[in-house]
């Protein structure tokens, strides 16, 4: 006579195109996400400070500032948006593809960067 429990199940073998990727695989990973969220927040906040600073200053009888412009501010919404896409869909990607995608990210934030903050 049994206890009526059934015995535990042998746990499954992940599939072959499920094995956990290297740590420098990881590390790419990571980088493209925390670098695309980044230029994403910078992204944001550089359009609230578009918007809210020419009120701000006028009210404090500052003179009119000089900001990036709306191009850098749309580039950083741009490339946050598109590299948090990629960011989000890599994960049943094939992984030469997901580190080409990483990669992709990764060089955009940091060419972005570039041409936005250095002279």
């Amino acid at each position: 006579m049994t206890s009526g429990r059934l015995p535990d199940p042998e746990p499954a073998a992940a599939p072959p195109d499920r094995v956990r990727p290297s740590f420098g695989i990881r590390f790419l990973d990571g980088l493209a996400g925390l670098l695309a969220a980044g230029i994403l927040l910078v992204g944001v906040l550089l359009m609230v400070a578009a918007l809210v600073a020419p009120g701000l200053l006028a009210a404090a009888g500052l003179g009119p500032a000089d900001g990036p412009g709306w191009g850098r501010v749309l580039a950083h919404l741009g490339v946050g948006v598109v590299g948090e896409l990629v960011v989000r869909l890599r994960g049943g990607w094939p992984m030469a593809t997901r580190i080409g995608a990483d990669a992709a990210v990764t060089v955009a934030v940091l060419v972005l960067i570039w041409w936005a903050w250095l002279p």
